[in-house]
């Protein structure tokens, strides 16, 4: 029995050695890969790191699995996804000097032609555009991806904005004016071991898939907000569907406007009334009743006016702004935001639901529960910014066609945001899913 066991433990050894080893060698080669030299921002995908979370995550939950590949759809199979790429440990995503911000570039090693082009031909209905020199160009009927490949390699953009990509695709395609990962400004995405990575001039994201839960973390360039040093925010309910706070003031931005449908507002007068702190809070529902005119005629066909009250439900929505209240409220009647004679919201600024405005000289008040009760009490904080969202009670209280059916595996959202340098930020969140065992992405992937 022990000599078993032996033999069992070094099989299991060697298997480990072997696997760890492999994937070494796996991100080894990704880091090999060149990207552009005039590259502005680059994402990377790392392959090999979420599948050992899969992994881990299936040992640890093999009931559950079990039984999802046993419901399984019978048209979806392994076969019906043969992409015909090599998939490095690493896929990277980049932007370009002169091209569309939101345009994301990529090459591809093809390792089976012909499996590479029936697939983008079937799974994603792509159309050859032209061929000419031996490379292929075609796209999406949207045209919004867009692809140009020869025997062995493939150059991808994703895009927002339609226009002609095809000169640079060629240059993604021949890697013309490229450089090794490792010997340029984004050196340091290479060591990261995040599932998702973003890097730009000034800022990096990173996002985790775990049991659960989706970790987020961000480092950015702050040329925006001023935080609060000392950061305070106003106690809310616990039972409150949604809550958020800002502890900051902001830069000054001469001939910036915030333009509403009928009223253009000047950000600077804003600011002129703003005293550094606001904060925005959901706590339940509540009945609004609205007033419904239609019109019919009498007996002698003259045209009347019939008002009609209905109730609905709305969400109590509060929105306190510590400002000068009175110079804050003259501002914005004479720009049509508010009736100061109605004690409102104009509703071509806010159609949804009837805004009540109140507060006192040092705090404007919004809220749809007319003479809320403003709680005073603040306690201290470590962060100056905060969102809270209850995704079940959220659910629970919408009555937004189709919003239950997209968040209904979610469970809570919590994103911080504090002051680690001067001019930069950092934001930590994290979403938890109702089911905490499986892994995240697993559940995005199965429910979508």
């Amino acid at each position: 029995m022990k000599k078993f066991l032996k033999i069992t433990a070094a099989i299991f050894l060697l298997l480990l050695i072997f696997f760890v080893g492999l994937f070494k060698y796996r991100q080894y080669n990704a880091n090999q890969i060149y990207v552009p030299k005039e590259a502005t921002a680059i994402i990377k995908i790392s392959i090999d790191e979420i599948y050992k979370s899969l992994a881990t995550n299936m040992l640890l939950n093999i009931g559950y699995y079990l039984k999802s590949d046993t419901n399984k759809k019978p048209e979806i199979s392994k076969g019906n996804f043969n992409h015909g790429l090599k998939i490095p440990a690493s896929i990277y995503f980049y932007t370009i000097k002169d091209q569309p911000e939101m345009a994301l570039f990529s090459h591809f090693k093809i390792k089976q032609f012909n499996d590479f082009e029936t697939f983008i031909k079937d799974k994603f209905g792509f159309k050859i555009l032209k061929k000419k020199d031996g490379i292929t160009f075609a796209g999406s009927r949207l045209r919004n991806v867009m692809v140009c490949y020869d025997m062995n390699s493939v150059a991808v953009v994703i895009s927002a904005e339609v226009r002609d990509f095809n000169a640079v695709l060629v240059d993604v395609l021949k890697e013309k004016n490229f450089q090794k990962i490792g010997n340029g400004k984004f050196k340091s995405i290479t060591e990261s071991t995040h599932h998702i990575t973003y890097f730009d001039k000034e800022n990096n994201f990173t996002t985790d898939f775990n049991h659960g839960e989706i970790n987020i973390e961000a480092a950015m360039a702050n040329q925006v907000i001023i935080p609060a040093s000392k950061p305070l925010h106003k106690k809310f309910n616990r039972e409150s569907t949604a809550t958020a706070w800002l502890n900051a003031d902001f830069v000054k931005a001469p001939n910036k406007k915030i333009q509403l449908k009928n009223s253009t507002l000047e950000r600077d007068s804003l600011l002129k009334y703003y005293k550094g702190y606001l904060d925005f809070e959901w706590t339940n529902t509540i009945t609004q009743t609205d007033s419904i005119i239609t019109y019919e005629y009498n007996d002698d066909f003259e045209k009347t006016a019939k008002v009609t009250l209905q109730k609905r439900s709305v969400p109590n929505l509060i929105l306190n702004i510590e400002a000068n209240q009175n110079l804050l409220n003259k501002y914005l009647s004479e720009k049509q935001v508010i009736n100061l004679d109605s004690g409102t919201i104009s509703n071509t600024v806010f159609p949804l639901y009837k805004v009540f405005v109140g507060g006192d000289q040092n705090q404007l008040q919004l809220t749809t529960k007319k003479n809320n009760k403003r709680d005073s009490i603040k306690v201290p904080a470590n962060e100056f910014f905060s969102l809270n969202v209850d995704f079940v009670k959220l659910n629970a209280s919408s009555s937004i066609p189709g919003l239950r059916q997209h968040l209904k595996l979610f469970k809570h959202l919590e994103l911080n945001g504090t002051s680690i340098a001067t001019k930069q930020i950092k934001l930590n969140g994290k979403i938890t899913l109702i089911n905490t065992q499986v892994n995240a992405l697993y559940q995005l992937i199965k429910n979508f």
